[in-house]
């Protein structure tokens, strides 16, 4: 059967949209929803952290399941993910307020909610060798588009009517994901092939991630600087509201920084392939590192809403440049059996400073105040930029 690349790359679109319009009502305002339910900041951090860390925990024995059993598809994989997401959310607003409730419940909606992402990613590849083209750029960049619509409109529709708002539209957004992949074809000589090469490669794949680490020093140093930088990053994006109350603002203006943001991503992922023609991702990923430390600086010495507004837009030269050169800074240091694990790991390291930004932020607000929060994240930042300028280097480590 003949498929449409562009009717697929459609829904796959439509697809990476609503998920990451789901991340911005689960993940970006979890901060806002738990602290209407009288949560501390502390508290927050712990929850937040250990749905990171299930996640972490969970993306690589989840992500394998498709290929260890012949007849459990990606697709069904996903579809099962979201229906038990689904359910635990549903259980989060009907419940009673008990923090024991709270914190089961929301660590397993955020650890399937990390999951589910590579799995989704991996359904573009999944078509591209089928031999249909389906453009991941297009797709991804429509999912920042989504997500800066999203936030906007969930910061005044969380003043107006209260932040339960952010997962009800999580729960309507993940209808919207189930029918869009029950919707997309699964394509039997696909899976074939898939399964064929993982057995061909397994021999190959026997490398351990500590025996992967010390074989790939240099990239090991790498992951480890996008680790740091990543910690800021993540502990910012957590406690956003924190920041912007802070500074005199409420929930619509955090929306709008989010907005902001996001939308400034756009240019610099639609264009990637472009710039990667004439820069080399090691490159991209210094100069990436280096923009997220100034931004860090900006974000601590913004003394009002503009100034944070300003700092938002360094989002188009941080975050929207080392999204895509780490997949290809990946591609180019790994040897082929490798690259799996390489993109692995590189994708691992938002969520294990998902973990560590969401713990520290907690304790630092707790104990101090959100400025304090931001300097110690600046110089986290700065340390990264630091070892990604040593280490990172368009080199194979044979």
């Amino acid at each position: 059967m003949k498929y449409s690349a562009k009717k697929l790359t459609a829904q796959y679109a439509l697809t990476q949209a609503a998920y990451w319009m789901v991340f911005c009502g689960l993940y970006t305002f979890a901060t806002v929803y738990l602290l209407s339910k009288g949560l501390t900041s502390s508290k927050i951090g712990i929850i937040v952290a250990c749905g990171n860390l299930l996640g972490f925990v969970l993306q690589p024995y989840i992500s394998g399941l498709a290929d260890r059993f012949q007849n459990l598809t990606l697709h069904y994989l996903v579809e099962v993910l979201i229906g038990v997401m689904i359910l635990a959310i549903l259980l989060l607003l009907l419940l009673p307020d008990v923090f024991v409730l709270i914190f089961l419940l929301y660590v397993i909606a955020d650890a399937l909610l990390q999951v589910l992402q590579p799995l989704l990613n991996s359904l573009s590849i999944y078509y591209v060798n089928a031999g249909i083209n389906v453009d991941f750029g297009i797709a991804r960049g429509m999912g920042s588009l989504s997500f800066a619509i999203m936030s906007s409109v969930l910061g005044v529709m969380c003043d107006k009517f209260g932040a339960n708002v952010s997962m009800i539209s999580a729960i309507l957004l993940l209808i919207a994901v189930f029918c869009l992949v029950l919707s997309m074809p699964v394509i039997k000589a696909c899976d074939e092939q898939k399964r064929d090469k993982s057995s061909n490669q397994s021999s190959k794949q026997k490398m351990g991630i500590v025996s992967f680490l010390m074989h790939y020093k240099r990239f090991s140093m790498v992951l480890f600087a996008s680790v740091l930088v990543f910690i800021f990053h993540n502990m910012y994006n957590t406690y956003l509201i924190q920041v912007v109350k802070g500074i005199g603002g409420t929930s619509t203006q955090m929306g709008t920084a989010l907005t902001i943001a996001a939308v400034c991503e756009l240019p610099a992922m639609f264009g990637f392939s472009l710039i990667a023609r004439k820069f080399s991702s090691a490159k991209l990923m210094i100069f990436a590192t280096i923009v997220f430390s100034i931004k860090a600086f900006a974000t601590y010495f913004a003394g009002n809403v503009f100034e944070l507004y300003a700092s938002m837009v360094l989002q188009m030269f941080s975050f929207a440049i080392i999204t895509p050169a780490s997949v290809y800074y990946v591609n180019e240091v790994m040897n082929e059996e490798h690259r799996y694990t390489g993109q692995a790991l590189m994708v691992g390291t938002t969520t294990v400073s998902g973990v560590i930004g969401s713990l520290l932020g907690g304790f630092i607000l707790e104990a101090t105040n959100f400025h304090v929060m931001l300097l110690v994240g600046c110089f986290i930042s700065v340390l990264g930029t630091i070892l990604m300028m040593t280490f990172a280097r368009n080199e194979k480590e044979d």
